[in-house]
C-alpha cells in the first residue's frame, strides 16, 4: 500500500469546510474536556503489536458478470499487449483456465457471511499477516491452521522492500515487489485516524510537517479559543475551497443521555452541516472510543459506523463492528471482529519477517520472473 500523503489528506479535509455563517447554542467544550480530546488526538501511537481475532464479514455482492469481466482482465494482462489471435493453442487453453478458476473462486467468495482467523504481528514498517478464510459454513477455531502468509520487510541486502507471501494450499513462496495492505486494527486503540488528524491540524501548530510526515503539537491558543467558542480555526491552504479569511471547526462535547455519569458525546464538523462526526467516549479517556459515526455533510447521511466494546486493562477493544454505507445510504459492508489476544508493544524477533521458507515449498521470485 502507498503512504498516505499527509498534505493532500490535509487538503481534502479541509476542502469539506467552511467559514462560519453565524453562532448558535451549543455544548462548549470546557478547559478540562478541550484538554482530554488533545490528548487523545496526540495519544502515542502503537510501535509494535501482536494480536489474533476473528473477523466475519459481509458485502453487496458483486454482479456475477462483473466478476466474468474482472477474471477476464485479470488474465489479459500476462498477454502484454498480444491480442487474442496471436496466441498459440496452449495458451489460449492456458489463459481460459485462469478466467474459470478465477471466476468459480471469486463467485465462491461471495457466499457471505465470510469468516476469517488473523494474527498479525507489526514492528515498525514490518508486518505479517498470518491468516485463513473459510466459508459461512465452514468450522473455523484455533486449532484451525493458517493458510497464507503475507509479509512486508525490507530485503536485508538492497535495503529494499520486499513483500512475501506464503501460499499454503500451493506449498509455494512468492516474492513481489509490491507492498501488501498495510493492516490498520491497531487504530482501535483510540480515536479513529482521521478524527485525530483533523484534530491535530485545529488545535495544533505545525512544526514542520512533510508531504509525508505530519509534525503538528498542541496549541495552548486554539485549545483556549476552542473552550471559549465551541470554534476551532485555521487558515486556508493553497487549493482548499475556503470561502472566508479562515476555515473553521466547531465542536461540542455533551454528556451521553444513555450513560451519563461516565461518557461523553463529541460532536465536530463543519459549523453550516454539523455535526459530520459524533464520538461517544469514556470520560476518563476520550481514546476510549465506543462509537463512531461519519456523516455526508450536505445530506447528513451516515456512511459509517464503528462500536467497540470489551475494552482491557490497555484501553483496547475486544470486540469491534464496522459498517459502511455509500453515499445514498445504501448498506455496502459489515465487518466484526472477535480479539482472542492482544500484545501492545511487544519486541518481535527479526526473524519473523525473514524469508524462511518450509520445507517442501518452492520459491517464485516475481520481481525478476527467475524462480
Amino acid at each position: 500500500m502507498k503512504r498516505l500523503n499527509i498534505l493532500v489528506l490535509l487538503s481534502v479535509v479541509l476542502a469539506c469546510s467552511f467559514t462560519y455563517a453565524g453562532s448558535e447554542n451549543i455544548a462548549i467544550p470546557t478547559e478540562e474536556q478541550v484538554q482530554k480530546l488533545a490528548a487523545a488526538a496526540w495519544k502515542e501511537p502503537i510501535k509494535s503489536i501482536d494480536i489474533t481475532f476473528y473477523k466475519d464479514y459481509t458485502k453487496v455482492p458483486e454482479p456475477v458478470e462483473q466478476i466474468r469481466k474482472r477474471a477476464e482482465e485479470f488474465a489479459d494482462r500476462e498477454l502484454k499487449g498480444r491480442s487474442l489471435d496471436e496466441l498459440k493453442p496452449y495458451e489460449i487453453e492456458r489463459r481460459n483456465k485462469i478466467i474459470e478458476a478465477n471466476f468459480k473462486n471469486w463467485v465462491e467468495s461471495q457466499k457471505f457471511p465470510r469468516k476469517v482467523k488473523s494474527r498479525v504481528r507489526i514492528s515498525g514498517d514490518n508486518q505479517r499477516i498470518d491468516m485463513v478464510k473459510v466459508g459461512p459454513n465452514e468450522p473455523l477455531g484455533l486449532d484451525t491452521p493458517f493458510v497464507h502468509t503475507f509479509v512486508n520487510t525490507k530485503d536485508a541486502n538492497t535495503g529494499d522492500f520486499v513483500s512475501y507471501h506464503y501460499a499454503g494450499d500451493m506449498n509455494t513462496v512468492f516474492v513481489v515487489s509490491t507492498k501488501w495492505a498495510k493492516e490498520t486494527i491497531a487504530q482501535f486503540a483510540g480515536i479513529p485516524f482521521a478524527t485525530a488528524l483533523t484534530l491535530r491540524f485545529f488545535l495544533g501548530i505545525d512544526q514542520g510537517s512533510t508531504p509525508k510526515s505530519l509534525n503538528y503539537i498542541p496549541d495552548p491558543n486554539k485549545m483556549a479559543e476552542l473552550a471559549k467558542t465551541g470554534l476551532a480555526s485555521i487558515e486556508p491552504i493553497r487549493g482548499a475551497k475556503a470561502k472566508g479569511n479562515k476555515i473553521v471547526n466547531r465542536i461540542g462535547i455533551r454528556p451521553d443521555p444513555n450513560a451519563p455519569d461516565t461518557s461523553d458525546i463529541v460532536e465536530m464538523g463543519d459549523p453550516n452541516h454539523f455535526p459530520t462526526t459524533v464520538l461517544i467516549c469514556d470520560r476518563k479517556d476520550y481514546s476510549r472510543v465506543y462509537h463512531t459515526e461519519v456523516h455526508i455533510p450536505t445530506t447528513n447521511k451516515i456512511i459509517s459506523i464503528r462500536e467497540c466494546g470489551d475494552f482491557d486493562s490497555n484501553g483496547f477493544p475486544h470486540n469491534i463492528t464496522e459498517i459502511k454505507y455509500d453515499k445514498d445510504g445504501n448498506f455496502v459492508e459489515k465487518s466484526v471482529y472477535r480479539i482472542i489476544k492482544v500484545e501492545l508493544n511487544p519486541s518481535i524477533p527479526a526473524e519473523i519477517f525473514e524469508l524462511h521458507p518450509p520445507e517442501g515449498y518452492k520459491v517464485v521470485d516475481q520481481r525478476s520472473k527467475k524462480s
